[in-house]
């Protein structure tokens, strides 16, 4: 099965600096997709950093232009069974997004690489395939 990432293993991956540098990188060489919701989450979290690792909206949308990987996305009718699925399993508030990202990998049958342990309840919840990273 074919692996895309959440913006928890992209992040890491694309600053050296940070502690998951390595093992982002590494796990993310064999992406070949992501979730287009990652990548505007992606452009957020880039440009809202802590001053001294904050890089400006051009350095960020530069960054994410130059990986070739195909953005894909939920289809528009799948949206509203997202929001049935996740109701269902108790799904709530913010963790919609994690299920947003959940949903379109199974989509597209790809499995989660991810870092966010705290997701996983929500992964779970909508029988999503990751592997903790």
């Amino acid at each position: 099965m074919t692996s895309t990432c959440d913006t928890s293993v992209l992040i890491p991956a694309l600053l050296p600096w940070h502690v998951a540098h390595v093992a982002a990188r590494e796990a993310v060489s064999a992406v070949t997709s992501v979730p287009a919701h990652v990548l505007v989450e992606s452009f957020s979290v880039l440009t809202r950093l802590p001053v001294g690792h904050r890089i400006s909206a051009a350095s960020a949308a530069e960054a994410l232009d130059r990986l070739a990987w195909t953005a894909v996305s939920l289809p528009p009718p799948a949206h509203r069974e997202l929001i049935r699925r996740a109701s269902e399993a108790g799904v709530s508030g913010g963790a919609i997004y994690d299920g947003l990202i959940g949903a379109t990998a199974q989509h597209h049958g790809l499995r989660l690489l991810t870092r966010d342990a705290r997701a996983r309840r929500t992964y779970d919840a909508l029988s999503v395939g990751y592997t903790l990273v």
